[in-house]
């Protein structure tokens, strides 16, 4: 089971953490990671990680087995790029290296529940600055989401307060979330600045901690 697997937790620990926000023990045991990449709902831990963490869905056929990046294979809500006869049969993430420091930060009205929002990030600390960053999200978008132009943001800075509110303002600017009866898109919004903030310090306090470890 992923929310528990030792290999996970060792090499790939943002995925650990995300796994226990998935609904709910008795439905985790009765998914699969690949059942729910194909599913595509936005608003799930799976399908993100898999955006994020540069994944590659294998599809298998009569035809044979074809490799999907992430990037195209979730085509909207719900809606993946497989063909009518695949199915998916393997999800290949990239794996986190030692010294990096990572954010998840989710929030839902109750565990369990789909996200309003969520940030996640990965980076490592150089010369007191941020290096190698990877910024995720979902539940503001039609499909899990690969911020580059966040991205570039942090890329080269630190974590004060005003390289905070940057990242934070241009979410603002660039997130078009839908209004629904959970939350409206201004809330969805002003949750992804907070939530931001959040997994930014988290990532860089860790970052910062495998470095000093690594002495």
């Amino acid at each position: 089971m992923t929310a528990t697997d030792p290999i996970i937790r060792q090499h790939l620990p943002i995925v650990h953490e995300a796994m226990h926000h998935v609904t709910h023990m008795t439905v985790r045991n009765r998914g699969t990671f690949g059942g729910s990449v194909a599913h595509a709902d936005p608003a799930t831990e799976m399908p993100m990680m898999t955006r994020f963490l540069g994944g590659t869905v294998i599809a298998s056929s009569q035809r044979g087995r074809r490799e999907i990046p992430a990037a195209d294979f979730f085509v909207g809500s719900l809606v993946n790029s497989l063909e009518p006869d695949e199915f998916v049969i393997r999800v290949e993430l990239d794996a986190m290296r030692p010294d990096a420091g990572w954010g998840f930060e989710e929030f839902a009205k109750r565990h369990g529940d789909f996200a309003l929002a969520c940030f996640a990030t990965t980076l490592h600390c150089v010369d007191g600055r941020a290096s190698d960053v990877r910024v995720g999200m979902m539940g503001v978008g039609e499909t899990p989401l690969r911020l580059e132009e966040i991205e570039g943001i942090i890329e080269g800075t630190d974590v004060s307060e005003p390289a905070l509110d940057t990242v934070a303002d241009r979410l603002a600017g660039i997130l078009t979330p839908n209004t629904d009866i959970h939350a409206s898109a201004d809330y969805r919004r002003h949750l992804s600045g907070v939530l931001a903030k959040r997994a930014r310090r988290a990532a860089w306090s860790r970052a910062n901690h495998e470095r000093l470890q690594a002495r």
